[in-house]
């Protein structure tokens, strides 16, 4: 059965296998980075992260900061390194994740006391090396951005989160990652509405085109699309539909666009938001892009397991397609 209600009318009778979803995109270096990091030898590891590429190296510290186990032995990368404002780095973004791990997934009324007690101090252990890393490197986008997300756990309000988001496109207008947690925090849920969400995702991808801020286009439509409890009929109208497909032609498929490591995750927003209303020739022109390596878990965990809905989807466009 479709995960869906209107497409539970054409599923095939068999469900279609499970995709593993590669952590690492087929990114042989990231793969190494994060074999290196379970190993704890900081050394090998900080020579894949310092990357020439900006949009690299920044992906590969992200991948240095979710890595488990890392606070246990960040601090002597910090006290061994020549250098500390890297290991400084990826300490404070991986501090944000220890301080959720405290405080668990569950809402705020099931964490304990001691469990807000240790959330708190690992925020402060954050914002102690950002702050150190900014006062070595002002413009280190990476900590700028980090002090989105850490402004957010802390609930400062949209006043200071904004500040934050000032602050990384003076140095960087066109950030991916600091745009899509901004997108975040103006959207309904948290501190915004629809009409800001949709505001600053317009206004900010047609201030870059040939890149990948077009995606939030998509990823405001979809957020909109689970704030109408997921019906497909939102994003079956010809007018959302049209703007996707204008805001792709602004960002995947424009001439001057060049992929990033965040390619892969804009691709799949696209793919998802095309699909669910039924524009499958669109959807295919994304799906074609991703095939079998470039999925990414977000957002098809929205229907549940990421890789059973990716295939369930797809074959739902192909399905559809070859019927003409």
């Amino acid at each position: 059965m479709w995960p869906f209600r209107k497409k539970s009318r054409v599923a095939p009778e068999e469900p279609p296998p499970e995709i593993t979803i590669d952590p690492f995109l087929g990114d042989p270096d990231a793969r190494r980075l994060s074999m290196h990091l379970g190993n704890r030898d900081w050394p090998a590891a900080r020579s894949i992260i310092m990357n020439p590429d900006p949009a690299l190296q920044g992906y590969y510290v992200g991948i240095a900061s979710s890595k488990s186990g890392l606070m246990e032995w960040i601090d002597d990368a910090v006290s061994a390194d020549p250098d500390p404002t890297l290991p400084l780095l990826v300490k404070g973004l991986g501090a944000i994740n220890w301080a959720w791990d405290a405080r668990g997934s569950g809402t705020a009324s099931t964490v304990t006391e001691e469990g807000w007690k240790l959330f708190r101090q690992r925020l402060v252990v954050s914002e102690n090396c950002l702050d150190e890393v900014l006062s070595r490197d002002p413009r280190n986008v990476r900590a700028l951005a980090g002090l989105i997300t850490l402004a957010k756990a802390r609930s400062k309000g949209l006043a200071e989160i904004q500040r934050c988001f000032d602050a990384v496109i003076a140095v960087e207008p066109a950030d991916e990652r600091a745009h899509g947690r901004m997108l975040q925090a103006v959207c309904g849920k948290w501190y915004g509405s629809s009409e800001m969400m949709f505001r600053f995702a317009r206004e900010r991808a047609a201030a870059h085109p040939g890149t990948n801020l077009g995606g939030l286009i998509a990823e405001a439509h979809i957020e909109e699309w689970l704030s109408r409890k997921r019906e497909d009929e939102y994003l079956e109208q010809r007018e959302v539909r049209d703007e996707l497909v204008a805001a792709a032609e602004n960002s995947i498929w424009h001439p001057a666009y060049r992929r990033t490591p965040y390619t892969p995750h804009v691709w799949n927003a696209f793919a998802m938001a095309f699909c669910l209303g039924d524009h499958h020739a669109e959807a295919e022109r994304c799906f074609a892009l991703i095939g079998d390596d470039l999925v990414t878990r977000d957002p098809w965990y929205y229907h549940g397991k990421a890789g059973r809905s990716f295939l369930k989807l797809r074959d739902y466009t192909r399905y559809h397609l070859a019927k003409g």
